[in-house]
């Protein structure tokens, strides 16, 4: 793992505030000080022209650190020239700012730069607001040879707007996304319903007998990266297709120390990328690992390629198998299958004869000193690094000790196995890191057989060269550690693969640490690791957030090198806007005040005809029988009108959701706490009422089906961002909890289809890879224990819907709905049900309001 950072040192607060008074902000400046490389570009640049006296917004000021960190080729004049431009606002984005390097790269020293060819290829001048953005997206497709026919063309021609010579590029991202998509909702439909409509097309077209078809050609390798195996979230391609991850080598083109070594990759790989996610089996991923599984996964996917899920298993006193089958499961439902499971522990033995060939070549050495010797040694909180006393011993000395370490002799912590690398070198992952140290723990795959360990920074780049990983993909604390991946690869004279760092994933108001979850739940603060309240991903699915929506918010916050924290309401924003496009509509009523109907008999019911989505007619509609008693939210009624007021009181008027005509109160009854526990109203006649000014929700009282519990989820924490003795900090108003809500019958019919499809789904999914599992053990001829893929990809959470006018909701997993489980769901309760709703995000953004 990284060195910490002494946050108290001098010289880091010294270089922190001097981010800070740049523009950046706090998170930003924080990690930079933490990446020695790029700070020191970015510092070289401040001193360099003087930044520290300009007045500079945020925005300004990550891009100059984009042009400090990327355009370390550019001449002293090319590189003045495009400060200049960041400063006047000329140049502000990202990608303006790789334009900008890339214009300027070239540019022969002394030789004067075009201004006007420089704005016309960096897009300066051109402000495009979101409301220009339709006619030019629809003048952009009419000069296409071949315009876009269906949803399939969507991740193609948003990448070839980027590409292209259009002024559309300079647009706003985000923007220009959102627009596209109206435009294809208005043309094909909405994209859920186009999906649903190609299934149905997909699964006539299976049962229809065809003629023997010739082996078609590989796919193109963009449209693969749509799904994952045919079914299951769909998989965003825009980042993959612009911006820092299209802008990667291609498999063999990373230097190699033998040029023997890049033939037997190609040979292996047919010219393939390889990628690979390697989470930790130590605790349950979150919320940042979907950003890293969707890069990893995604990546290799949209390239035709395949993604290795390999747990580093290398620390037997951490791990847990409930760890393992949990990663495995959150990688399968956010719809990725991987491509071949495999273990760093697969390799020991092959690591081990490896650290031996390193200590024979005299570039690894045994050293016996302390943990605090070694820490001095290595610098300590000075930073100057001098050599261990046992640096120079012999060869054939340090040979045995490390065969004694391997036999057990030694204590743990009295000896390790150090790599001599460069103390010269201002990176401290080159001074002399640890390769192995003494563990007596056994460990869940190969028992008590080891009695030494590889450390991270030994192991990770050497399983990566096993596995032939042509991009190495990992967060900005490891760009340090890159030097020595590289140099333990050269070390040995095998293959190396090119590592690649990207941002990780930061939220406001939360924490996303392993170790601070571990002590909410030792605690009891939370219920366990899938409190809705946190942000693990078990956590996260338990609150019935779809996994398609946590795609889409990594895509739209893109994939960049700059840290940055996200704004919660950017993230409950997005989940929003995927639900308004998927999610059935029923009617509830969150506090139900019965309303009774003084002017029509008792046997008084008519069947309406209400539709699951008002702008999705694919989904259906379902029966309501609206009589002579039903509910309506407590919020829809008041016992004193006002002007601006235009929902039910008395004497007052309003309209019933698909109901006959409107309704007038006449009357109410108190209960003794003084509350209102019934409505009186007469049912107006259709033909001469007015029309009503509002609608809301109701529900038929006899067939109301009743709701245990409805939760609501505030923020966990009162401070922003949590104090460091955050378990004094919990917000106790955390969870909101309503007994006795009310959902119409149509309930049990529509969460029984939820489900059965997702499970139909999952079933699917699972049985398809499993076949290509087992298929590809019977090519490489593998003995590993067989994998267990269980049908997890699907739970009650399936069970999701927005109940009308007052948010989404999702079956909670302390549910006891039988029907369901028995895929008898009808109409009627059965006794013993119990039926809990979580509310997965509000209508709109919360403005601190308890709902």
């Amino acid at each position: 793992m990284p060195p910490k950072l002494d946050p108290n040192s001098p010289a880091n607060q010294a270089l922190h505030a001097q981010f800070t008074k740049l523009g950046l902000s706090p998170a930003t400046a924080t990690e930079l000080v933490r990446q020695p490389k790029q700070g020191a570009a970015v510092k070289a640049l401040i001193e360099a022209y003087q930044l520290d006296k300009e007045t500079l917004d945020e925005k300004t000021a990550s891009a100059l650190v984009k042009l400090a960190v990327g355009g370390g080729k550019l001449g002293e004049a090319e590189k003045g020239f495009a400060v200049q431009k960041v400063i006047k606002g000329d140049v502000t984005s990202n990608d303006q700012v790789t334009a900008a390097i890339k214009y300027l790269e070239p540019n022969p020293a002394g030789t004067p730069i075009n201004e006007a060819e420089f704005d016309k290829t960096c897009g300066v001048g051109i402000n495009i607001t979101s409301s220009d953005l339709p006619s030019l997206i629809k003048s952009y497709i009419s000069t296409l040879p071949t315009p876009p026919d269906s949803w399939t063309n969507f991740g193609p021609l948003l990448g070839g707007v980027k590409s292209s010579t259009s002024d559309l590029k300079w647009a706003n991202a985000a923007d220009l996304k959102s627009s596209l998509e109206t435009l294809f909702t208005e043309l094909f439909g909405t994209k859920e319903a186009a999906a649903a409509a190609r299934a149905q097309a997909n699964a006539a077209a299976k049962a229809k007998p065809t003629a023997p078809k010739t082996k078609p050609a590989p796919a193109v390798a963009a449209a693969t990266a749509e799904g994952s195996s045919g079914s299951g979230p769909a998989i965003p391609t825009n980042i993959f297709q612009e911006g820092f991850l299209a802008e990667f080598h291609k498999p063999g083109e990373n230097p190699q120390i033998k040029p023997e070594l890049k033939e037997r990759h190609l040979e292996w790989t047919k010219g393939g990328v390889l990628t690979r996610f390697p989470p930790e089996p130590n605790g349950y991923l979150h919320i940042g690992h979907v950003k890293a599984i969707m890069v990893d996964f995604g990546y290799a996917k949209f390239h035709g390629g395949r993604c290795y899920l390999r747990f580093d298993d290398t620390n037997p006193e951490k791990e847990e198998g409930r760890y393992f089958q949990s990663i495995l499961e959150t990688v399968r439902w956010l719809g990725f299958e991987p491509w071949k499971i495999t273990y760093s522990s697969d390799n020991f033995q092959r690591l081990y004869e490896l650290a031996v060939e390193l200590t024979r070549r005299g570039k690894a050495y045994v050293c016996t000193c302390d943990a605090e010797k070694i820490k001095e040694d290595r610098g300590g909180s000075h930073g100057n690094p001098v050599p261990c006393v046992h640096r120079d011993r012999p060869t054939s000395e340090s040979l045995a000790e490390f065969e004694k370490m391997f036999k057990g002799e030694y204590a743990e912590k009295a000896a390790c196995l150090r790599m001599k690398m460069d103390l010269s070198s201002g990176n401290p992952y080159m001074w002399d890191t640890v390769a192995y140290r003494v563990k007596k723990a056994p460990h869940h795959r190969t028992g008590d057989k080891w009695k030494i360990y590889p450390t991270y920074d030994f192991t990770h780049c050497l399983c990566d060269s096993f596995e032939n990983i042509s991009h190495s993909l990992c967060t900005t604390e490891f760009i340090s550690a890159r030097e020595s991946y590289e140099w333990l690869c050269d070390a040995l004279e095998v293959y190396k693969p090119r590592q690649y760092e990207f941002a990780r994933l930061n939220l406001q108001g939360t924490f996303l640490s392993k170790r601070k979850i571990a002590r909410l739940v030792t605690a009891k603060l939370v219920g366990d690791w899938d409190d809705p309240r946190l942000y693990t991903i078990i956590a996260l699915r338990r609150r019935g957030v779809p996994p398609g929506a946590l795609l889409r918010f990594v895509s739209e916050l893109g994939v960049t090198v700059q840290a940055s924290t996200t704004e919660l309401h950017k993230f409950e924003s997005t989940i929003r806007s995927f639900l308004e496009d998927s999610a059935p509509r029923l009617m509830m009523c969150l506090k139900p005040i019965k309303v009774v109907l003084t002017n029509v008999p008792d046997d008084y019911c008519v069947t309406v005809q209400v539709p699951l989505h008002p702008k999705v007619p694919a989904m259906g509609s379902v029966e309501s029988r609206f009589a002579r008693e039903f509910y309506i939210d407590a919020d829809d009624f008041r016992v004193e009108d006002s002007p601006d007021y235009f929902r039910l009181a008395p004497g007052k008027s309003v309209g019933l959701f698909k109901a006959p005509a409107p309704v007038t109160c006449t009357s109410y009854t108190l209960a003794s706490d003084g509350s209102v526990s019934e409505i009186q109203c007469v049912l107006e006649d259709a033909a001469t009422a007015k029309k009503a000014k509002a609608y809301i929700q109701w529900v038929n009282a006899k067939e109301a089906v009743r709701i245990d519990e409805v939760r609501y989820f505030h923020p966990l924490f009162r401070s922003d961002p949590p104090p460091a003795d955050f378990e004094h900090d919990v917000n106790a108003d955390s969870v909101q909890v309503y007994k006795g809500a009310v959902v119409e019958p149509a309930f049990y019919g529509l969460a029984g289809k939820l489900l059965g499809d997702a499970k139909r789904e999952s079933e699917e999914r699972t049985a398809k890879a499993k076949k290509e599992m087992e298929s590809q053990s019977r090519v490489e001829g593998d003995e590993d224990e067989p994998v267990v893929l269980a049908d997890s990809l699907y739970g009650v959470e399936n069970v999701r819907f927005q109940g009308m006018r007052l948010a989404y909701f999702a079956l909670d997993r302390e549910s006891e709905v039988r029907g369901l489980k028995e895929g008898t769901a009808g109409k009627e309760v059965k006794e013993g049900d119990r039926i809990v709703l979580n509310r997965i995000v509000s209508l709109k953004e919360d403005t601190g309001k308890k709902a």
